[in-house]
């Protein structure tokens, strides 16, 4: 297919959509989605399993709004949740309770108690306290629940120490000898049912090798457990592929790690004969969406020129928390100066940057850019910092363009309170 966002006669489009024409009159920031680059992320991923015994799940923490989650459900996928409240979603998004997996660290007594009822197709341990907690709640039910035990690898993903999961030093999962002793307990036990393992080693890796090492190490814990007479007949592989942040949508095609590098790290494992589950968040949705922002004003100092935007840090805090880079470009390209600019918000902080000494077209007041690649860990991580209510979403499909979110107002976050 051509490229969702693309430049067509120098002004930028998604679909078939004139974003400057659509952006006239309308308040910013937004964000906007493109269906089709959805769908093609989602049959990558279906194309990956088409040869193994597969469910390939997205996981809502990358974005959770419902007009997503039905068109990823519609596609055949599960869902990855880490949260009640990301089970309540996928629930009601129609995601079949035997297709979704859930996985967190802190899970509460009343989230299990809820994954329990539903009939999940499989919760992940993440400790020893966590386990008997579980055991004791199955129990408790009469209800036997599908589990799977979270182990971390020791695997460096090369990628920010932030969103690295599978190092020691990381709070998730537990060591293989504490997971096989559990694993021995449980398959003597009525209401739980352990049917695998679940590894994830970190976010935004662009490279195979990383997951091949993980692909290695799965097969001598299968190998062990299954020398021990204990049946395994899932892995759950976690997600972690990244997108291309630097993309400007002036390149010819798009770069999909997810075409090159999931198909490697299932191939690794298929002769396993063990069910494949991947939870994918970034790649399904990451470069599927931007963030929509308009100039308020130029500011030089001694020793800076500041772009000041009507979008934050509470609006897209990726670049203050993980000095993340996400390619700006404007709305309409001409052959103008650049200048080396930080891109800042309005927010009261110093952190509340988009981009620092980023090279740029001269923008006047008013002009509209973009910031490629918000799709994921966007609106899902926006906050009401500085009272600036959330911001709306907006999905095209072709030429039409739906809202998906119409947004907050200040009157909205007040009649949260009591006055």
């Amino acid at each position: 297919m051509k490229r969702a966002f693309h430049f067509k006669n120098n002004v930028l489009h998604c679909e078939d959509v004139n974003l400057q024409q659509f952006s006239q009159n309308r308040a910013t920031p937004y964000y906007l989605y493109s269906e089709a680059q959805i769908i093609e992320n989602c049959q990558a991923v279906l194309d990956a399993g088409k040869d193994v015994d597969f469910l390939p799940c997205y996981a809502l923490k990358a974005n959770y709004n419902p007009a997503i989650l039905k068109l990823v459900r519609q596609m055949g996928f599960g869902a990855d949740v880490v949260s009640g409240g990301e089970l309540e979603f996928a629930l009601k998004a129609g995601f079949p309770a035997n297709k979704i997996v859930f996985a967190g660290v802190g899970k509460t007594e009343a989230e299990i108690e809820l994954a329990i009822r539903t009939g999940m197709h499989s919760l992940n341990i993440e400790s020893i306290e966590e386990y008997y907690l579980v055991h004791q709640v199955a129990a408790r039910m009469k209800k036997p629940l599908r589990i799977a035990f979270r182990i971390n690898p020791d695997i460096e993903a090369h990628t920010h120490d932030y969103i690295t999961t599978g190092r020691h030093l990381n709070k998730f999962g537990m060591p293989l000898s504490d997971a096989i002793k559990l694993y021995e307990h449980a398959a003597n036990e009525y209401y739980l049912l352990p049917v695998g393992v679940h590894v994830h080693i970190g976010s935004q890796i662009l490279k195979a090798k990383p997951f091949l090492e993980a692909a290695q190490y799965l097969r001598q814990v299968v190998e062990q457990l299954r020398a021990k007479g204990l049946e395994i007949s899932t892995l759950d592989l976690g997600g972690g592929i990244g997108i291309d942040y630097e993309d400007d949508f002036q390149k010819a095609e798009a770069e999909l790690p997810i075409k090159t590098v999931l198909p490697q790290y299932l191939h690794a494992l298929k002769d396993l004969n063990v069910k494949l589950v991947v939870e994918l968040g970034r790649s399904i949705i990451g470069n599927a969406g931007i963030l929509v922002s308009r100039v308020l004003y130029r500011k030089q100092t001694p020793l800076k020129h500041f772009v000041i935007v009507d979008a934050a840090m509470n609006n897209l805090i990726r670049p203050s928390l993980y000095q993340a880079y996400h390619s700006i470009v404007p709305f309409i390209l001409q052959d103008v100066p650049k200048q080396k600019v930080d891109v800042v918000g309005p927010v009261c902080e110093s952190g509340d940057f988009l981009a620092k000494d980023r090279m740029l077209p001269v923008m006047e007041r008013g002009d509209l850019l973009a910031v490629g690649g918000a799709g994921a860990y966007g609106q899902a991580l926006a906050s009401n910092y500085n009272l600036r209510p959330l911001i709306p979403e907006y999905l095209v499909s072709g030429d039409e363009v739906k809202t998906i979110y119409k947004g907050q107002s200040i009157e909205d976050i007040a009649n949260q309170y009591e006055w």
